[in-house]
């Protein structure tokens, strides 16, 4: 049997590499550097990691649906980077970031419907304690108009309607890899995914970079200077690029054991980085979000 500490080491360091990103958006806003801006860097890592290992001559057997999921790709990662700056500025980096990191619940819920697959107890659950993280965070917000209010039942209702979005909107490229990880090459005994890994994700990785930059250049958001705008994007570009790569090593393991590591550290490394060194203030709602969270980790993992 493997060694259980490796394991959990990896994907650990996995998960504190990931909750990077979700640093680098908070540090970003005093430097007016948006989450579209950390999209872009992203996708910009991703495709000169996965451009560097790929076979290019491999391209031209890319089918066009698989362009045409990247797109959808990119919009939804546009669509939660925009809600995702949008929520920041009504309320602290946790309940955005845990509304990022819950995306499994909507996969669970598609390859129930998509696949057939049984969705178990534990991930009936799981989507329970999900969607109650939401509805716990929807308590943290504030009103935004920078108003010293409290928030209103409404004020409630629309920041939890703008998590929910967000958690659904940056699903799509979960969504993608799950079809892409069972839809079989036409004549071949090997999914897509098996076939086609480097290339595959660098089309999402360049797709994703090209059309967030577009957009954020459209928008003229300029940040407060070039250098910051490196320093940030490097956090979070090399932060997704080190969380994949570590979550690779972890192939030989239990995948319950890796998966619940690694989601419960990314949710918790971001939240806490953010009560530490962004002075966020921990209350009823701040433990019941975060916890629910983990808890909706655990439980979607015990039946891998």
């Amino acid at each position: 049997m493997e060694n259980p500490v490796a394991a959990i080491l990896l994907s650990a360091l996995s998960g504190l590499s990931l909750a990077l990103i979700g640093i680098a958006f908070r540090i970003g806003q005093s430097r007016n550097i948006v989450p579209l801006h950390i999209a872009t860097s992203i996708g910009l890592c991703g495709a000169l990691f996965f451009g560097a290992q790929m076979d290019w001559g491999l391209l031209q057997e890319i089918p066009l649906f698989i362009f045409i999921l990247a797109l959808l790709n990119a919009g939804g990662q546009i669509l939660a980077m925009e809600l995702t700056k949008v929520s920041l500025k009504k309320g602290p980096l946790s309940p955005v970031w845990c509304a990022l990191n819950l995306n499994f619940l909507v996969v669970i819920i598609y390859s129930g419907i998509a696949f057939h697959e049984n969705i178990s107890l534990y991930q009936g659950l799981a989507l329970l304690f999900g969607i109650s993280s939401v509805i716990a965070a929807a308590n943290i917000g504030s009103t935004g108009s920078g108003e010293n209010r409290a928030m209103t039942l409404r004020d409630k209702v629309i920041y939890g309607s703008i998590l929910f979005v967000i958690l659904i909107a940056n699903s799509v490229v979960f969504l993608t890899i799950k079809d892409l990880s069972t839809r079989l090459v036409p004549g071949r005994e090997m999914t897509y995914l098996a076939a086609y890994l480097p290339n595959i994700y660098f089309i999402l990785y360049a797709v994703m970079a090209v059309l967030c930059g577009a957009v954020v250049a459209f928008q003229k958001i300029k940040p407060r200077s070039g250098l910051d705008l490196v320093k940030v994007g490097l956090m979070a570009g090399c932060g997704s690029i080190a969380g994949l790569f570590l979550l690779s090593l972890c192939a030989r393991y239990p995948a319950a054991l890796v998966f619940t590591v690694n989601g419960a550290v990314t949710i918790l490394g971001g939240s806490l980085a953010s009560v530490f060194f962004f002075g966020e203030a921990r209350s009823r709602a701040w433990y019941l979000t975060i916890g629910t969270a983990i808890v909706a980790v655990i439980l979607s993992n015990f039946s891998r």
